[in-house]
């Protein structure tokens, strides 16, 4: 059995129907997440990816250098007793190349999310 056949009866053993009768025409399979994907089209599919992998991104990736910018800034206040020491300036710098990379994600979620909102519907279910 294909991957599409398998997405099929998986949706017509949850909901009693297949997804065209249900209002979803295009499956899509999302491997990072073991789910099947139904939508009303493709782009609503590849917003919904977009999204998911910039949040699977920020959780992996973006997070934990600002724990460690946070100890060094911390480490260097208490050592060297002054906001200015190169130390402090340096996490600064980090702070600020760390801001405008979290909004360049996040005008790329808004990008997708306004993709999204053309389509109607999207589900998924895991497989």
């Amino acid at each position: 059995m294909d991957r599409i056949n398998e997405a099929i009866y998986l949706f017509q053993e949850k909901y009693g129907k297949t997804p065209e009768e249900a209002g979803f025409p295009v499956i899509d399979i999302y491997e990072k997440q073991h789910a099947f994907l139904y939508a009303d089209s493709k782009e609503v599919i590849k917003a919904y990816k977009t999204q998911q992998n910039i949040i699977r991104w920020v959780l992996i990736w973006y997070m934990w250098p600002l724990g460690l910018a946070m100890i060094n800034f911390a480490d260097a206040l208490i050592r060297c007793q002054d906001p200015m020491h190169w130390r402090c300036l340096v996490t600064y710098i980090f702070f600020a190349f760390w801001g405008i990379l979290l909004g360049v994600l996040w005008l790329k979620a808004e990008s997708a999310d306004r993709h999204m909102k053309l389509g109607k519907n999207i589900t998924f279910l895991n497989y």
